[in-house]
């Protein structure tokens, strides 16, 4: 009976069904979720003021010569949507998917899948935005030039976070959180570099945390070698 009550125990543990691991984890993406959105204001700050979509530079010679024109804030309602609509997507999905899907492996999969799209939603949308939303023939740089200078080194810190994030999903035991909550900083070190990104970076954070979470003490609490014992059988005795 106790060799039975052990291995409940460790099963429960391997599969993630602690439930406050679950509670803890859905937290910290619904948190992350409503920091975002209290930065929100920065995407704006970024798209307009840094990358310059929906703007134009006047030639040399007139009036306005050097400076950017840009539409007024109807213009902009676009690109807030969709960035909206992401950071709603992966919100909604990733604190169910803490909260609801009990083993610990599938749970961490899907969270740090979600980290790395809602990661390269933003990245995309804001690099195809500089690529074909900005009037550059008068601008001394490119719009690409324009994104690479005031995104290029977040971007790169992000990839990094989510590339670590994937790798986590490969080890076991301490080694798989450890490289979990250094994907966590580094997607954290991008948000800073770069506020304008924080609508879309900082859930994923969240969800790497709560993959992280998720991660730690499942698959170190149940010990090698641990399996069900064999039932006695019923000896039969013949006559």
């Amino acid at each position: 009976m106790a060799a039975d009550d052990a291995f409940t125990t460790s099963d429960h543990r391997r599969t993630g069904g602690r439930s406050w691991q679950r509670v803890v984890a859905a937290l910290s993406v619904l948190v992350s979720g409503v920091i975002a959105f209290i930065l929100a204001g920065s995407a704006l700050d970024l798209v307009r003021d840094q990358l310059h979509h929906n703007c134009g530079m006047q030639p040399p010679g007139s009036e306005g010569a050097g400076s950017w024109i840009c539409s007024d804030g109807i213009g902009y309602l676009g690109i807030a949507g969709i960035l909206g609509m992401g950071w709603l997507a992966v919100v909604l999905a990733g604190s169910l998917t803490a909260l609801l899907v009990r083993p610990a492996r599938q749970a961490r999969l899907a969270l740090v899948i979600l980290a790395a799209l809602s990661t390269a939603w933003v990245l995309g949308l804001t690099w195809y935005g500089s690529a074909t939303q900005v009037q550059d023939q008068y601008a001394p740089m490119t719009g690409a030039g324009y994104w690479l200078e005031a995104v290029g080194t977040a971007a790169l810190v992000s990839v990094l976070g989510v590339t670590m994030g994937l790798l986590s999903l490969v080890p076991t035991g301490p080694l798989s959180w450890i490289m979990g909550i250094v994907a966590t900083i580094l997607l954290t070190v991008a948000a800073v570099l770069q506020p304008g990104l924080s609508l879309n970076i900082i859930p994923a954070v969240g969800l790497l945390a709560a993959a992280t979470i998720r991660a730690i003490g499942v698959d170190t609490t149940a010990g090698p070698g641990l399996r069900r014992p064999r039932r006695p059988g019923i000896l039969r005795v013949g006559h």
